[in-house]
């Protein structure tokens, strides 16, 4: 690998909307290209020779390099994380080296903790929206029931640990507790199961 290789594939990312697949252990490389330059730049014998200017050019090109990349590149899984998050959905994780995907995974469990810790904050202190309680009574066991939703209504978590995001007209299984507190309120008709 040379420090042209890497202003190449720097360049190339700039230029991608998306992550461009890098080759296997490609980080790994880089190390060892880095330590290369600086046993070379370590064993030259005068600090102030051209040859010691040039590797160290060489190795502070590389680093800098590499450094842009990385940036790149986790700016790029950011805003994979992002659109994940407010979507609601894990988004593809095409092109990430298994590094990058770890990040990946850890930043939008991160978001997506944290985006729900702010929504059950917002959702107490504007005070009850379509649900109260999110926790059934003790002893009351999980039942569903079959329910055609009359209106849209904010998303929540149910007492079964799920998330709902219901628009007028889904046909959906709630739990019994959120079902029959939604047709009280005219928010969605009990449907009968044949």
């Amino acid at each position: 690998m040379s420090d042209l290789d890497l202003v190449n594939l720097l360049r190339k990312e700039r230029k991608a909307a998306e992550l461009l697949p890098l080759e296997t252990g490609f980080y790994e490389k880089v190390g060892e290209y880095l330590a290369e330059l600086e046993r070379d730049r370590s064993q030259v014998k005068d600090p102030y020779s051209v040859e010691a200017q040039i590797l160290e050019d060489e190795l502070k090109a590389a680093r800098g390099s590499i450094g842009r990349l990385i940036d790149l590149r986790i700016k790029k899984i950011s805003k994979k994380v992002q659109r994940a998050g407010s979507a609601s959905k894990d988004v593809a994780v095409k092109g990430m080296t298994p590094e990058e995907e770890r990040i990946y995974r850890d930043t939008l469990a991160a978001l997506t903790e944290g985006r729900e810790s702010i929504l059950s904050r917002v959702n107490r202190a504007e005070g009850p929206t379509t649900e109260r309680a999110l926790t059934p009574k003790r002893g009351m066991n999980q039942e569903y029931a079959l329910v055609m939703m009359m209106e849209s209504v904010p998303t929540f978590v149910g007492v079964d640990g799920r998330r709902y995001s219901l628009e007028r007209g889904d046909l959906v299984m709630l739990p019994a507790l959120h079902a029959k507190n939604l047709c009280n309120k005219n928010l969605a008709r009990e449907c009968k199961q044949v």
